[in-house]
């Protein structure tokens, strides 16, 4: 039985006396149109992190020629904050999710993009890094001719999406080799697609594990502590929250699911919340609940009780519609924050951990920052400025840029 702690209203009466935690940076950077994915980091070993970002565009029929954008943009960073725009990246149309890993026998990290609303044998596209900013294209499959479509049709009873509609992937070690792997939602066949490393061509064939319900976001950890790290997934279509457990030979099998307490979960994102060494989840719910869900971790997949944060004022009305979240530290204390990107709203809401122990609920204060021309969509995490304080890149609709919120917490 999972027990909530917290009512919806009670964060929303919170005010913010201190100054804020992050301050605007006065520059928006430009970039490709409808950023729907945003990642950073170092690339090319100088100290300073690129912003990467997988540009959407408007997204039309799979029987149009043109049903997508299919670019990613590449901001090289400079000292002194600057930024520099190089010449686009081509992926598979509707660029829609990120991953920054070493998938090769090389040093540097190369950036691999799950695609949603593309044509077969271009579902994920990786960028191999060569060193001196230049990045070598790539194209694997993820796709079987027997995977089902599970989502919406059209009136005359046509996919109004492409199969399997990659919407999150991972990278990591899952099948106990020296290759990176791929683990992906694929939402609109009801499928996850585990993508094996290997040598020199650097992945394998897919293979694919019935989800049902819509998966939508993925992440990895090893839940039970026995070395092998483990899934988690939102399940868009049901809200709920499903678990599976990985052997170390690149195989799973499910070991719970359960109501994330909203409609429809979005994303979800692990972090150690309440600082009680165990790992919790956070779950997003992106339409008119607007809430945000904490499922305290126990172990051993064990996650059974739930803080509800709702940043909006009426569960049946849509105010915010939170896009996207991330966890860290943003002011220095050593507690986990919250960030999330609110679509309607054209807010970045951080919830700032305000407790001084691990007692639940855990309290926050609330900040904002609006946007007034432009929708966040999507948020990253990194020391953009190299002051040793964490700071957020937010991907910007409309505006098609990315706006930096940075700490005013330096180390």
């Amino acid at each position: 039985m999972r027990m909530a702690l917290m009512s919806a209203g009670i964060l929303t009466c919170c005010a913010v006396a201190a100054p804020q935690t992050f301050r605007k940076h006065d520059l928006e950077l430009r970039v490709g149109p409808n950023p729907s994915a945003i990642a950073s980091r170092d690339l090319n070993g100088d100290g300073l992190p690129e912003i990467i970002t997988a540009n959407v565009g408007e997204m039309r029929s799979p029987r149009d020629p043109l049903p997508a954008n299919n670019t990613l943009s590449f901001l090289l960073a400079q000292e002194n904050m600057a930024y520099t725009k190089q010449p686009e990246w081509s992926a598979g149309f509707a660029p829609y999710c990120i991953a920054i890993a070493n998938v090769d026998a090389l040093k540097a990290p190369d950036v691999v993009v799950g695609n949603f609303h593309t044509a077969p044998g271009r579902e994920i596209s990786v960028f191999r890094n060569i060193g001196e900013n230049a990045f070598e294209p790539l194209e694997f499959s993820a796709f079987s001719e027997h995977l089902g479509y599970r989502q919406r049709r059209d009136d005359d009873g046509e996919p109004v999406f492409t199969r399997p509609g990659i919407t999150s992937l991972v990278v990591d070690f899952f099948d106990n080799d020296d290759y990176r792997d791929i683990v992906a939602a694929g939402w609109s066949s009801d499928r996850l697609i585990f993508v094996p490393g290997a040598p020199q061509k650097y992945f394998g064939e897919a293979r694919f594990i019935p989800a049902k319900g819509g998966p939508r976001d993925i992440q990895a950890a090893d839940f039970d502590r026995d070395g092998v790290l483990d899934l988690v997934v939102t399940l868009y279509n049901v809200g709920e929250l499903a678990l599976w457990k990985g052997d170390g030979n690149g195989n799973f099998d499910p070991v719970d699911h359960f109501k994330t307490r909203g409609d429809i979960a979005h994303k979800v994102r692990i972090g150690d919340i309440n600082g009680d060494g165990k790992t919790d989840l956070l779950v997003s719910h992106c339409f008119s609940e607007d809430s945000i869900v904490l499922f305290y971790g126990e172990g051993d997949f064990k996650f059974t009780l739930s803080q509800e944060l709702a940043l909006g004022e009426k569960r049946d009305v849509l105010e915010h519609e939170i896009r996207d979240v991330a966890i860290d530290d943003f002011n220095g204390d050593g507690r986990s924050d919250i960030a999330a990107a609110c679509f309607a709203s054209g807010q970045v809401t951080v919830l700032i951990n305000a407790s001084t122990d691990e007692a639940l609920p855990q309290q926050f204060k609330r900040e904002v920052y609006a946007y007034a021309d432009a929708r966040p969509r999507a948020l990253s995490v990194a020391d953009f400025n190299r002051d040793g304080a964490q700071d957020l890149a937010v991907a910007l609709w409309d505006a098609n840029a990315v706006g930096l919120l940075l700490s005013r917490h330096a180390q």
